[in-house]
């Protein structure tokens, strides 16, 4: 399927503390294998033609398993940064580099159930350069914070205070899931040039202008690993990540 899956795996993981000091998040291990490759190999087996990893700090270790011929004919790339671009500028230049007009971005430290054509035909049908795949789910930092009205987000406070989830029809409140759709050559020009980051400047602004849709995931699995606390609850429930992305493939039995 001609959609292009972007995993954003350069960020800087300052909550993980010395856990993370030399190796990025996306990169634990979790039954032998780093979650980045349970990630990669279920966008593989849903049909994707093309997944990019955007790398920044500690990008050695990705790249040492993904920059292969093997991961190569499956349509893996790495897009390194030079320099740290944040969130939206590491969309910006993945998005540069795609050659698909359809993108999927995710986190690569977040566990996520999606049924992810359902959503994308929801976001085809609403037609927005971005659209926002939300969740009810209670186990969010941000719980509550993006409002949504007929489709569109009409609110999106990253780091807001706690609010009461509604599950409505015309209207209805969630959380980010950070996973997104994007339309590539309409989305493109809406991000600056530079470091910026998605959730806290460049969203905020495109919500503004009504720019961004929004899709209901329901209270299907959501866990962002993102602080050792969370890392150690996936680690004692394993049967969750593989119910969710299966086995990993592997290169010739290679990790």
């Amino acid at each position: 399927m001609k959609i292009t899956a972007i995993i954003l795996a350069g960020g800087l993981a300052s909550r993980m503390g010395e856990i993370c000091h030399e190796i990025p998040k996306s990169m634990l291990e979790l039954a032998g294998y780093p979650f980045l490759q349970y990630l990669v190999s279920w966008l593989v087996k849903m049909g994707l033609n093309e997944v990019l990893i955007s790398t920044g700090r500690l990008s050695e270790g990705i790249e040492s398993i993904f920059a292969t011929d093997f991961w190569g004919s499956k349509g893996v790339r790495i897009i390194r940064e030079d320099n740290p671009l944040g969130t939206g500028g590491a969309t910006r230049l993945a998005c540069e580099n795609c050659s698909n007009e359809d993108v999927f971005l995710c986190n690569g430290d977040t566990i996520v159930a999606l049924n992810l054509f359902r959503l994308y035909e929801i976001h085809r049908i609403l037609g927005t350069p971005v659209t926002a795949i939300l969740t009810l789910s209670k186990e969010v930092p941000n719980q509550g914070a993006v409002s949504v009205e007929g489709g569109i987000v009409s609110e999106f406070c990253e780091g807001g205070e706690v609010r009461d989830l509604i599950d409505g029809e015309s209207f209805f409140r969630g959380s980010s899931t950070g996973c997104y759709f994007l339309k590539r050559s309409t989305a493109l020009p809406l991000f600056s040039l530079g470091s910026s980051s998605l959730e806290r400047e460049v969203l905020p602004r495109l919500v503004s202008s009504r720019m961004v849709g929004a899709v209901n995931n329901g209270f299907g699995f959501f866990l962002d690993y993102g602080i050792p606390q969370r890392y150690e609850i996936l680690k004692n429930n394993l049967w969750i990540l593989k119910r969710i992305y299966g086995e990993p493939i592997t290169d010739g039995g290679k990790k």
